[in-house]
């Protein structure tokens, strides 16, 4: 409760539910971040973390991307063509996410993320440019069948490794002028390379996390996941892959690739199911660094998303009703978004559904991690009584609302996967 007052009056860490952001002063924002409702664009993920770093205080306005969902006519009467991100600044519209954080880093040089000699300056020219071939060579390797471009792609990070290791005494691809935290162009690598790091795993088997080939990659992407900044619009591997084909067309998998997908994709013995395994820095298929390299506190992760399904009680069940209610008669292009469907009218499914909700978030709040001690047992007595018919639905609303867990919008990606493990512990349950 005092983390929520604490949002809603512009203070706090950085959330995905921030509608304020003022960093201490009480001045009203001279910017508005319109950006994507799910949290995933990477596009609005690079401005939306310049202005956390450059602290410029801010309010946000959330809007739906093109493959989810209609975006609102006032959106539109401002930004006709729907792109995202878009700022508004000082009553002034701006589009183009690398235009947006040039215009910021020259309206509010007070925290500056760019060198601003001669020599500073070129090297940012230079490291954007290969940015942009990383990208190029990203998209050959994910979107088109084959391995052709693995080569390719995985010399061009040889040439991102190498960039990493030309400046000594600090983990970033460029220098600030305060010397320390990442540039406004690490800003512009980390949303894609982030997104690569998913992608390469899940469609081609090629790992670039904890390698001893890109071991200041490593490092680099570690300094990052030490800001709370990062952290707070850090999405995790699975909303990677379901959010990645709607946006840029279907990934091309390999044979090498059918383990990781199945893995991220929540099956095998590290999938979602309790008990679920340690969650560290070097966890397959998907590492989570903490400062210090310490294993993510499980029992806070369930809390999470015990309190997040819990305060949100109402809404959530009749989102999960959908699975079991009509489809919307507009369709969109991302295969898990149907903003238009109808839940389920039926009283005995919604009364199935919420039992299986409600014992999901029994069991996390109790904190057993086997979900097989006492409360777990009595739990799943309740979950064995369902009428059969109802318990099929409700399997599928359960099925349903776990598959469109998104990180970060619903929360982080420890308490997603909790969430996802005990939701298919509670369909498990149920006859």
């Amino acid at each position: 409760a005092l983390a929520l007052k604490e949002r809603e009056a512009g203070a706090g860490p950085a959330h995905t539910d921030a509608a304020l952001r003022l960093f201490g002063t009480d001045q009203e924002p001279r910017v508005t971040l319109y950006r994507d409702r799910a949290g995933w664009c990477p596009y609005c993920q690079k401005v939306w973390l310049l202005l956390e770093e450059k602290q410029i205080p801010y309010r946000v306005e959330k809007v739906a991307m093109r493959s989810y969902g209609d975006k609102p006519q006032s959106f539109l009467n401002k930004v006709p063509s729907g792109l995202l991100p878009a700022i508004e600044l000082d009553g002034k519209l701006y589009t183009e996410s690398l235009v947006i954080m040039q215009l910021l880093e020259q309206t509010f040089p007070e925290v500056a993320t760019v060198p601003s000699e001669a020599q500073g300056l070129a090297r940012a020219k230079r490291l954007l440019e290969l940015e942009r071939q990383l990208f190029s060579w990203w998209c050959s390797l994910t979107f088109r069948p084959g391995n052709q471009a693995k080569s390719g792609f995985e010399s061009c990070l040889d040439e991102v490794e190498r960039a990493l290791g030309e400046e000594s005494g600090h983990p970033w691809l460029l220098v600030t002028p305060r010397g320390q935290g990442p540039s406004l162009v690490d800003l512009q690598y980390i949303s894609h390379v982030e997104r690569m790091a998913a992608s390469a795993l899940y469609w081609k088997g090629l790992d670039l996390r904890n390698t001893k080939r890109w071991p200041l990659l490593e490092l680099w992407f570690r300094a990052f996941e030490e800001r709370p900044a990062y952290l707070a619009t850090k999405s995790d591997y699975y909303t990677h892959c379901q959010d990645i084909p709607p946006q840029y067309g279907p990934g091309y998998g390999s044979p090498a690739g059918a383990s990781f997908s199945a893995a991220i994709d929540g099956q095998g013995p590290s999938g979602w199911r309790l008990p679920l395994p340690e969650l560290d820095a070097t966890s397959t298929p998907e590492p989570f660094y903490l400062t210090g390299g310490q294993p993510v506190d499980q029992e806070a992760a369930r809390h999470e998303a015990a309190a997040k399904l819990a305060g949100n009680r109402e809404k959530v069940l009749m989102f999960a009703l959908r699975g079991a209610g009509t489809k919307g008669a507009k369709r969109f292009q991302a295969p898990l978004a149907d903003p238009y469907a109808t839940p389920s009218e039926d009283p005995s499914v919604a009364a199935a559904t919420d039992l299986l909700l409600r014992s999901a978030v029994a069991l996390l709040a109790e904190g057993d991690a086997t979900g097989e001690g006492l409360t777990a047992e009595g739990l799943r007595a309740g979950l064995a009584e369902v009428d059969g018919a109802a318990a099929a639905e409700a399997k599928v609303c359960g099925a349903y609302l776990r598959d469109r867990i998104g990180v970060p919008r619903d929360m982080s990606f420890p308490a997603a996967r909790q969430l996802r493990a005990h939701l298919n512990w509670a369909i498990d349950a149920l006859p």
